[in-house]
């Protein structure tokens, strides 16, 4: 005899945690009592942050009605957590990271932790989970894994919607050097970003990666072939192109398509890996 899952609705519980001076705040997605797995979801930086916070809510809410407990945060100086814009740091986000595991762990009753990361959220966790030395679990979709074509993209969208989109037609002035997007970014962390080439990063040898790619590039390639080299398990999930979203298209800046169809394809396909 056959016996169905039954999902039920997760309950939703806002919780800040962290030292008093650098408070995050996060939202757990979770069913009553102990959780066998548990999952942290890290939002990528800067706009994308916002216009993917939709997407990665209803991950957690699908991985939370399956019992796996889910956690998505605010970096610091983003969000609802404490700090201003220009806090946001690599170190930091390493610290966040740790920070985000632990407050999940207590409340989820669970040492088995998954990471999923958004775009160029992948940099920081990629760097923050290859100082590992026990195997992990992770999802990187549509990750973004050179730092120096992750900020030059910044700048050439920034330059993009002050004078190419049709957004400001009266703009007339050169941006100020720490601001990009919308926010006030710091020096020291543009150029820890393009210092990082996650492909010369190496995972615990025995670690799953699954990569949710709506399409390859090179850097996935060589990012894969360097995984699989030192042990890791790389599965690859290819959702469907016309779903994505116009990251780099200027037009589309401000009315970002939810993708309904690569939403609903990952959360069936962690749950069936589960």
């Amino acid at each position: 005899m056959s016996h169905a899952v039954t999902k039920r609705a997760p309950l939703h519980e806002p919780l800040f945690f962290g030292a008093s001076e650098r408070t995050l705040f996060g939202l757990l997605h979770s069913q009553a009592g102990p959780q066998r797995r548990a999952m942290v979801l890290c939002a990528p930086l800067l706009q994308e942050g916002i216009r993917s916070h939709r997407a990665l809510w209803a991950l957690a809410e699908s991985a939370a009605a399956s019992g796996v407990a889910s956690l998505c945060f605010d970096w610091y100086g983003t969000g609802d957590s404490a700090g201003e814009d220009t806090a946001l740091s690599l170190a930091g986000m390493l610290a966040d990271l740790e920070l985000a595991r632990q407050a999940l762990a207590v409340r989820a009753g669970t040492d088995q932790i998954e990471w999923l990361a958004l775009r160029s959220a992948a940099l920081p966790l990629l760097v923050h989970l290859a100082a590992k030395s026990r195997p992990v679990e992770l999802a990187l979709w549509d990750p973004q894994l050179s730092g120096t074509a992750l900020v030059e993209s910044w700048y050439e969208q920034h330059r993009a919607q002050l004078y190419g989109s049709g957004r400001y037609p009266h703009a007339h002035h050169e941006p100020e050097p720490d601001e990009l997007l919308g926010f006030a970014v710091d020096a020291s962390l543009l150029g820890a970003l393009r210092a990082l080439d996650a492909t010369q990063l190496q995972l615990p040898r025995g670690s799953h990666v699954r990569l949710l790619l709506w399409q390859a590039d090179e850097d996935i390639v060589r990012f894969s072939h360097s995984q699989r080299m030192h042990g890791v398990t790389v599965e690859t999930v290819l959702l469907e192109d016309l779903d994505r979203p116009g990251w780099e298209e200027p037009t589309q800046f401000g009315s970002q398509a939810y993708p309904r169809r690569s939403v609903a394809r990952i959360s069936q396909r962690l749950e069936s890996a589960r």
